[in-house]
């Protein structure tokens, strides 16, 4: 086992050694000379709650920007369409 890989060894085919680089065990394992794939530990779910989680969401999202209601929008257009 190589420090630039993760090097966990296949439950049922011993010899069968995970090539991806270190991901403390985490999604799946892979051998790529073999096309082998297997599970390891599933992927941390993040939850959270109070003010914390919601802080964190509302940094995550995006705002939609309105320049007007979309009626004037529509009459501007139609002066420019002729």
């Amino acid at each position: 086992m190589s420090a630039e890989t993760c090097g966990a060894e296949h439950p049922d085919t011993p010899g069968t050694v995970c090539d991806r680089k270190p991901h403390q065990n985490a999604g799946y394992h892979r051998e790529r000379a073999t096309g082998t794939v297997w599970a390891a530990d599933p992927l941390p779910v993040v939850q959270g709650t109070g003010r914390g989680a919601l802080a964190a969401i509302a940094a995550r999202t995006t705002r939609h920007h309105h320049t007007g209601p979309a009626a004037e929008a529509v009459t501007a257009w139609r002066r420019y369409d002729g």
